[in-house]
């Protein structure tokens, strides 16, 4: 089965004006809800805000891009992966696609597993250039959802309580296999 790259779709809503693209930077991360707008990995696997970079789309280091430097329309929140596979890599069509843009999702695809597949060949030059076949992108996209499995574990056996007994006692038996796979993810978080 086929999912979105996203989670949840990032967009630009900062109206501001600096004169530092920096500055930028906690809106930015706000807007693509605290992730990686090319993999959607979750910056805190990155350390945070501090770990996670400022991309200019369109690159400022081309001249014809330069005055965009500090328009935040041109910008993207990304992790140190996809930031430096991207460097100032630029082509007019059939190139990158802003992530903002449903079009991203045309071109690449998630599958269960987390692993990025492209689906045309403008996707695969994106795939490519961005490094999104790297197995990090969907060990972390697994991390996240172990732990949404583990939320919803804790909530059913909350919900139960002690009027299922036997319901409660599998499980708790499955929250106890859960919380070994949470240590392992926890030592690749911190080898991360």
């Amino acid at each position: 089965m086929a999912n979105s790259i996203h989670h949840k779709k990032p967009k630009r809503t900062c109206t501001k004006s600096y004169s530092q693209y920096t500055s930028f930077k906690p809106f930015i991360r706000e807007d693509f809800n605290q992730r990686c707008g090319y993999c959607d990995d979750l910056d805190i696997y990155n350390g945070g805000s501090r770990g996670y970079q400022i991309d200019h789309f369109k690159p400022h280091s081309i001249a014809k891009f330069n005055h965009l430097k500090t328009t935040y329309s041109n910008l993207v929140y990304s992790c140190p992966y996809c930031n430096r596979a991207k460097s100032n890599k630029w082509q007019d069509s059939e190139g990158f696609i802003d992530p903002c843009d449903n079009a991203y999702d045309i071109h690449l695809q998630r599958c269960d597993r987390g692993k990025i597949h492209f689906k045309s060949s403008q996707g695969k030059y994106i795939h490519r250039n961005l490094s999104l076949h790297l197995k990090r992108h969907e060990l972390l996209w697994m991390i996240e959802k172990l732990q949404r499995q583990s939320n919803k574990l804790d909530e059913l056996i909350e919900l139960l309580g002690e009027n299922h007994p036997k319901e409660v006692e599998i499980l708790r038996t499955f929250r106890a296999i859960q919380q070994k796979i949470n240590n392992y993810t926890n030592l690749f978080h911190n080898e991360l």
